[in-house]
């Protein structure tokens, strides 16, 4: 029997947790939004190089698999000046305490080739909203010492960043994952 959990992503700035490669990482997974009295950070670059891993700090279950379809969205923006987005990438993998990372499913890079304008005067860029599947009918095993994580990269110039406020008005970074139990 599937379970599906949904995770949204979000940066907080008063919170951080280390594990394997994350050291004092601020990039969360989190199952319901928080309180937005909280310090959070609204987005983050997303031009060509950056990489924006989001990781779910707690265990779900001692053993357990994801299989099935994955899906979600990520929110792109133009920041300070008009932007062009190429491609995007997602990728849904495990971090392990011994510092390993493994890629699980991707999406494989997406071609999109959009522009999103900037409006200088009222100091708003324009966003465009990624939606994504995921197919996972190849069964991966996640332990107890493995973390889920949600990496989100991008071929855009320096003015495009990557949307992730604590807001469930907007959810600019939402995935659904199914669990076998």
């Amino acid at each position: 029997m599937r379970y599906y959990e949904t995770f949204y992503g979000v940066y907080t700035d008063h919170w951080d947790f280390s594990y394997g490669n994350y050291s004092n990482h601020h990039y969360l997974l989190i199952k319901e939004y928080i309180s937005e009295g909280c310090l959070t950070t609204d987005s983050s670059t997303a031009s060509d190089g950056d990489i924006n891993t989001f990781v779910y700090q707690n265990h779900i279950k001692r053993k357990y698999f994801i299989e099935g379809v994955i899906e979600g969205h990520v929110t792109l923006a133009a920041s300070s000046a008009t932007s062009t987005v190429t491609s995007y990438r997602v990728t849904v993998g495990k971090a392990n305490a011994d510092g390993t990372d493994t890629d699980l499913f991707s999406t494989g890079w997406v071609t999109v080739n959009d522009t999103l304008e900037y409006d200088s005067t009222y100091n708003i860029g324009s966003e465009r909203v990624y939606w994504f599947q995921i197919d996972a009918w190849q069964k991966e095993e996640l332990g107890e010492y493995d973390r889920i994580y949600v990496k989100v990269e991008t071929d855009a110039d320096s003015n495009c960043v990557l949307w992730h406020s604590n807001d469930a008005t907007w959810e600019d970074v939402k995935i659904t994952i199914p669990f076998v139990m």
